[in-house]
This record gives structure tokens, sequence and C-alpha cells, in this order.
């Protein structure tokens, strides 16, 4: 058969052919027409390094600083779900962190070497 060549059909599948087409245009539509959106998949994992100063207990949130960040705000509130963590002897003392994203909330997932 070649490209060029008509399609042809018999009579009976022309009328169903037909029929189907004047019920799908007298049909109200049941689905709102086809968009092409940006569809947003699931949420990402984000990582940050941060700092805080003092102790962090364990089931609580911090409000630490982000690192290398300078424009506003530079600041989030994550919780630490893993082991307390102590300031040292200073409360100004400052611990670096590293905190990810889930969700909507930020959580600790390592700290550093605390001061002494």
């Amino acid at each position: 058969m070649n490209q060029r060549d008509p399609t042809q059909f018999t009579r009976e599948s022309a009328e169903r052919i037909a029929r189907v087409v004047r019920a799908a245009e007298l049909a109200v539509p049941l689905a709102r027409p086809l968009s092409f959106d940006r569809v947003d998949g699931p949420a990402k994992k984000v990582f940050r390094v941060c700092t805080f100063t003092g102790t962090w207990s364990i089931d609580t949130a911090k409000t630490l600083t982000f690192r290398n960040v300078t424009t506003t705000p530079n600041t989030v509130s994550a919780v630490n779900i893993f082991v307390d963590i102590g300031g040292g002897t200073s409360s100004a003392c400052q611990t670096s962190c590293a905190i990810a994203k889930d969700g909507t909330a930020w959580y600790l997932i390592a700290a550093g070497c605390q001061c002494y």
C-alpha cells in the first residue's frame, strides 16, 4: 500500500466512526482542556551548611544562620532529631552544622566540632 493511497472504509465502519464523532462533538466536556503548565514533582531535598551558637537539645528547634549567604533572610529554624549538642563553655561559640529540607521543614543532619 502506497502512502498516497486513500484510506477506505466500509459503509458500516464509516457510520460507526460518524456516530462516535457526533457523540463527542455534542457531549458536555467532563474534563478541563489540555494545558501545558509546569507540573511540580516531588519536593526536592535541599542541603545547606549553617552555624549556630550555644547548645542545641534533641527534639528542639534552633535558629541557624546560613554560611556564605549575605542577603536576608539568611536564617532558618531547624529541628534537631538526633543528639544533644553542647556549645562548649562560651555561649558565643559558633558551631557549624549541615541541615536538609524535607518538605517544608528543616532538620539537622550533622554538626561539626564545638568550641571548648
